[in-house]
């Protein structure tokens, strides 16, 4: 802010800037900041006026270097905040068109998602095509269900009922590691424990979708290892170490119609832009907004707009 001296003129304190963009009372900081401005500086024999009065007509503005340069700053950072959330728009927008793309897309068989090495064999360990690694990509896999070392992921609701995801692992039956197959929403037993868990037999051809996930999912507590093993969420890493072996690194969710699948529960990622655009809006309108009642206030318009 600033501070009066006895010949009641203001003094400027490092947090002038700051004081005039957030206070509420910043009609009051910037007649502070006019009065400091009229000042005449001395540096290395030069000396700089800050403060001038233009006239254009009856219209007087009031310019100061100072305070437009606050005003610079603050519109520049509105702006760029609106760019900014127009920019989320814009990559939200392209993952919704990948998304629907992938959906629409031909199923690919999953060996094609593991990486080839040099000697012909694939191996979800050494690495994965990642040209193929996208959310929502559909995936024929055949395989046998190992119905016995099943997952009871906890807390999934479906249609207002708590329940389990069941997760239960694939073996290729081109070999290689287990897949981890999401079937869906379970309900528990009449007891509230572990629900018997659907068996499939045989070997099955199904078709899957890709899921990755956008944030990290850490490991949690699992109090009882006994199978099915009940797990707040699902940590592929934590899920190999129970299982024993490697898995492979994403998880594929049945699409409806396919052997072993329960109720779909998953529910589909919020593409809408309406947030991102009304967000643009507002910084935009905060802008124009510093922009008015700067120069209302810097300028007699108000008055000369009383007198028509």
């Amino acid at each position: 802010m600033c501070s009066v001296s006895h010949d009641n003129t203001c003094a400027l304190t490092p947090c002038a800037y700051w004081w005039w963009a957030i206070a509420p009372s910043w009609a009051t900081s910037l007649r502070c900041l006019v009065m400091w401005s009229r000042l005449i500086f001395r540096f290395r024999g030069i000396e700089m006026r800050l403060g001038t009065t233009l006239h254009v007509g009856k219209l007087t503005v009031q310019v100061d270097a100072f305070i437009l340069l606050c005003i610079f700053l603050t519109c520049g950072m509105f702006i760029s905040l609106g760019f900014w959330q127009l920019d989320r728009a814009a990559q939200k927008h392209a993952r919704a068109e990948a998304w629907q793309a992938a959906a629409d897309a031909a199923p690919v068989a999953f060996a094609s998602l593991l990486a080839v090495n040099d000697d012909g064999s694939s191996d979800a360990v050494t690495g994965l095509n990642q040209a193929l690694i996208s959310n929502n990509r559909r995936v024929a896999l055949q395989g046998t269900f190992h119905n016995e070392i099943s997952f009871l992921v906890l807390y999934q609701f479906f249609r207002g009922q708590p329940g389990y995801e069941l997760v239960t692992p694939v073996r290729p039956a081109t070999g290689g590691d287990l897949v981890l197959v999401s079937r869906g929403w379970i309900a528990p037993d009449t007891a509230g424990g572990r629900p018997e868990v659907p068996v499939v037999d045989g070997e099955q051809s199904v078709t899957a979708s890709l899921y990755v996930p956008e944030t990290v999912v850490l490991p949690g507590e699992v109090s009882d290892d006994s199978w099915p093993v009940r797990m707040p969420r699902l940590n592929m890493d934590q899920a190999s170490q129970l299982l024993g072996e490697p898995v492979f690194p994403y998880v594929l969710r049945l699409e409806a119609g396919q052997s072993g699948v329960q109720d779909r529960h998953w529910s589909q990622p919020d593409f809408s832009t309406r947030s991102h655009y009304a967000y643009t809006a507002q910084w935009f309108g905060l802008a124009v907004l510093v922009l008015l009642a700067s120069f209302a206030y810097a300028s007699n318009v108000l008055t000369l707009l009383r007198e028509r």
